[in-house]
């Protein structure tokens, strides 16, 4: 049985001008599928009372309203928009050869033994055992270590 697939889609594959055509038949088709819908949308907005904002918005011209304030609204996002690529560039030029990151110190044995509030001589222990079970209370303090051993067979117990 062949188990390669029916539909071969490898877009890499496609020149520019395929590509484009591919794009503009999907829209098309996308518009035709939505244009097929048209008639129950139209169902269903005459059953739910659209025809009202028809009349409001087509005969007694209240698009022209919504226009505006649609104009309003994008000169806005223009004008914020705008506001945050100049906010973006001025920190982008201020702060380009600037790298404020720094690494940590490494933590030493005794600051862990400090403060996990467990003896020196134990953590080491513990750092040197393969496999151990820690229990924590509350505060995140040690309270229990406890090696798990291993079995002949590779099996850990406790």
């Amino acid at each position: 049985m062949n188990k390669k697939p029916l539909v071969i889609d490898s877009p890499s594959l496609q020149s520019l001008r395929q590509r484009y055509l591919s794009t503009f038949f999907t829209f098309l088709f996308w518009v035709v599928w939505i244009f097929l819908w048209t008639p129950l949308i139209t169902l269903i907005g005459w059953l739910l009372g659209f025809d009202l904002i028809y009349s409001e918005m087509i005969e007694l011209e209240g698009y022209k309203g919504v226009l505006a304030d649609f104009v309003l609204f994008i000169s806005c996002v223009a004008i914020i928009g705008c506001l945050l690529g100049f906010w973006a560039l001025y920190n982008f030029l201020r702060f380009k050869d600037v790298d404020r990151r720094a690494a940590l110190a490494p933590v030493n044995n005794r600051q862990l033994s400090a403060f996990f509030a467990v003896d020196p001589a134990r953590l080491a222990i513990q750092q040197k055992t393969q496999c151990l079970t820690v229990s924590f209370d509350a505060d995140g303090n040690i309270t229990a270590s406890v090696e798990l051993k291993s079995k002949p067979g590779g099996v850990r117990v406790q």
